[in-house]
């Protein structure tokens, strides 16, 4: 792992290795995630902007590590995961949308009319106001018994013994399929009147998606890198276009309930018009670039490819003896052999399966 000294750095990214048990590197990805939440904790607390998007990313890659191991937890420890990450990671994103979203306004504001930029200070106050707001719900978070009990059970996760004993790189490719079917799911429902919800939902799996492939990147080569640059690629599009949505939602808002001044309600008419503009024109790069993506293959290929490493990583390795004829006996011992219960390679595009049932809420 890279170490990081500054609390506002990005993420520690943990990586697994294909020798390791599925119980071993499932505790040691949870252990990362738990350690690098705890590490941002702090800093949020102080309401600092950095920090509190890192908190907020730690805790999206703490439910990715969770699901690309849900296999191997016991279903009512992982029932209390599913619910309890979301809700932290709700109330972490909370002021950071305040934050995004008074950040807009701003960059906006010089295509706005000379007189109505002015008029942008009662907004800016609002979002502030709903800024501390969300800054006492997160304080009033870290101090409740609920997420005490939730790091409680992070620091001891109940992995079960059926199936986690199996190497890392036999199973690998076979942990990370649910997320690719999941984001084929979400991204065939993508269309020019599709809701905002979709595109976000689409987001929150490439995100677990691209989280998933990092820890398991020794298992990687080419195509993983790819892929992984693809999926970035993807995240960043379709978060601007996220971040668009919801400043466009609160502006609609803040003009029905505020009794802000006139030339303020203008301000706001003005920017849902200029934000509407750039959301229109962003659905529909998001929807060629998915559909671009999907025609690639790309994770298809990338599956494959980590399928095979793995195998290869824990294949007996051939050492020089005496006698030419003879095999080391301690290689035959020490290597683990593929696992007869993983499933043949399957001829089917994995982003285009729709059999898989999706995990993140």
């Amino acid at each position: 792992m890279v170490d990081e000294s500054r609390s506002n750095a990005s993420p520690r990214r943990v990586t697994l290795s294909p020798g390791e048990t599925v119980a071993d590197a499932a505790r040691k990805a949870i252990a990362s995630g738990v350690e690098s939440l705890l590490r941002h904790q702090s800093s949020a607390e102080s309401g600092e902007p950095e920090p509190l998007h890192q908190l907020r990313v730690a805790t999206r890659r703490l439910r990715a590590t969770i699901e690309l191991f849900s296999s191997v937890i016991y279903a009512a420890q992982l029932k209390i995961f599913r619910r309890d990450l979301p809700w932290m990671g709700s109330l972490a994103g909370g002021a950071r949308e305040c934050d995004v979203t008074a950040a807009l306004i701003v960059a906006r504001a010089s295509k706005l009319a000379p007189g109505l930029k002015d008029a942008l200070a009662p907004m800016l106050t609002a979002l502030e106001e709903g800024r501390k707001s969300e800054q006492t719900r997160l304080h009033e978070l870290f101090a409740s018994k609920r997420y005490g009990n939730l790091l409680a059970k992070l620091a001891h996760p109940a992995i079960k013994k059926v199936g986690a004993d199996r190497r890392l790189g036999i199973v690998a490719a076979q942990l990370v399929r649910p997320a690719s079917r999941g984001a084929a799911r979400l991204g065939g429902k993508l269309a020019a009147d599709a809701p905002d919800p979709v595109f976000h939902k689409l987001r929150v799996r490439i995100k677990r998606l691209r989280y998933e492939l990092e820890m398991i990147a020794p298992l990687g080569a080419k195509r993983h890198r790819k892929t992984m640059r693809r999926l970035e690629e993807l995240q960043e599009l379709l978060g601007s276009y996220h971040d668009i949505a919801v400043a466009s939602a609160w502006l609609l808002s803040y003009a029905e309930t505020s009794a802000a001044p006139p030339k303020t309600m203008l301000a706001a008419g003005a920017l849902i018009q200029s934000l509407g503009s750039r959301e229109n024109k962003l659905r529909r790069q998001c929807m060629r670039a998915w559909r671009r993506f999907e025609r690639s293959d790309a994770m298809h290929d990338t599956l494959e490819e980590i399928r095979r490493a793995g195998r290869l990583a824990l294949k007996p390795v051939s050492s020089p003896v005496a006698d030419a004829g003879e095999e080391d006996p301690a290689n035959q011992s020490a290597v683990m052999q593929p696992d007869p219960e993983d499933p043949p390679r399957s001829n089917h595009n994995s982003m285009n399966s729709h059999s898989a049932t999706e995990s993140i809420p």
